[in-house]
Formats: C-alpha cells, structure tokens, sequence
C-alpha cells in the first residue's frame, strides 16, 4: 500500500511540475483603471523555436473572480515586432473553439530571438494597451538531430 501511496504522490509532484512550468512561462498585465481584467499572454507550444508553427495563447480573464471573458475577438488586437525591432506585423486575432475567453493567432517565427508582442483594444468599455516581451526564441536546428 505505502508503494502505491508513493507513486501516486509522485505521479501528482510531476504533473504539478508540468503544469506550473507552462503557466510560468505565460506573462500577465491587469488592465482598466483598477486592475478589474487580466490579460495573459504565452504561446501555444513552449518552449519557442523558429520555423514551427506555433499561435498565440492570448487569455482575457475577470481579476476578481478569473472567470473568462468571451467574445472579444473584434475587440482585441495584437501586433508582433521582430527581435531587431524593423518589422511588424499585426495578427488576426479569434476565439479558440469551445475555451471563452481564449484566443489566438498563427504564427510562424523565423528569427531567434526575443520579440515583442502588443496587445490593445476593449474588454467592454476598458480601453488597454500593454507589451510583452516573448521568452527566447531558439533555432529549431538546436534539436535536430544527426
């Protein structure tokens, strides 16, 4: 029994260690003049790597409760800039089917590096305008292999 007990706890630590690492690696901003939505920001596959297609994994929650807020996709916007800072591009933002209050863009990232990401637009009558700073961009070379 006591063997079973240990196996479940550490099949529980490792899926914990799991899920805590792709929440860090998403950012977060609260928005409106008292902080009532957050805006969280990652990608959909993390680690990020060059030619792999990857979307953004845009998420509007309420601050007080973290319930989600849907159906902000004609009201949010989302512009990526390159690591050298000379080109951008804005991204078609949609809801993800059947997650409310998730939404994201595709995106195929072609330099290493660390880009920056814009996020504005309304959650209902709040007007936002925040940045974040994407974690390091690696080549997908870096795991290929022979």
């Amino acid at each position: 029994m006591g063997r079973i007990v240990t196996g479940i706890a550490a099949v529980v630590l490792m899926l914990g260690l799991l899920v805590g690492g792709a929440a860090e690696a998403h950012q977060t901003h609260a928005v409106g003049p008292e902080g009532e939505y957050l805006v969280i920001f990652g990608f959909e596959k993390e680690p990020i790597y060059t030619e792999e297609r990857n979307g953004l994994d845009l998420i509007v929650r309420r601050a007080a409760d973290r319930e989600p807020v849907a159906f902000l996709e004609e009201t949010l916007f989302v512009e990526i800039v390159s690591p050298d800072g000379q080109v951008r591009r804005q991204l078609p933002v949609r809801a993800r089917h059947g997650q409310p209050g998730y939404y994201t863009a595709d995106i195929v990232l072609t330099q290493p590096g660390v880009y920056t990401v814009r996020v504005w637009g309304f959650i209902y009558d709040v007007q936002f305008d925040v940045e974040f700073q994407t974690h390091e961009v690696a080549p997908l070379a870096e795991l290929r292999f022979p």
